[in-house]
């Protein structure tokens, strides 16, 4: 009868073990939503034309955000053209004109940047698809 008992606990305690990790998934899973919206037009335009990009992102976690459009020429590194001003759930909005100075491609993307409660430095957390623009 001990024997039995025995078995019977340690089934439960596997049962309610499996339950309280399924619990801690689900929790872990749930996790911050980012919202965004990033348009880039028009795709193709003359040297010397400019570009119009706009676009916003946030995510809906409690931390200070930024967002910024960035750009590059061929595949060259990414330098950024303007910031939003940032805020607590809300990374801005930017809406802006780009110069196409040179031909080939031009590269844009969004990116949203936040930093936590304990430090004021900003680290990249997303990057929106790139839009491509062909200056002729």
């Amino acid at each position: 009868m001990m024997g039995f008992l025995n078995r019977r606990a340690a089934r439960a305690a596997v049962v309610t073990a499996a339950g309280i990790a399924a619990l801690g998934l689900s929790a872990v899973t749930a996790s911050a939503k980012i919202s965004y919206d990033f348009t880039v037009s028009p795709h193709t335009v003359k040297a010397g034309a400019r570009v119009h990009v706009k676009g916003y992102a946030m995510n809906d976690s409690d931390l200070f955000q930024k967002f910024c459009v960035q750009q590059r020429q061929g595949t060259g590194s990414w330098h950024t053209v303007k910031c939003a001003h940032g805020a607590v759930f809300d990374g801005g909005s930017v809406n802006t004109w780009v110069q196409a100075k040179h031909r080939g491609t031009l590269q844009f993307r969004g990116a949203l940047y936040e930093t936590d409660w304990n430090s004021h430095k900003l680290r990249l957390q997303f990057v929106t698809p790139t839009e491509t623009v062909r200056v002729r």
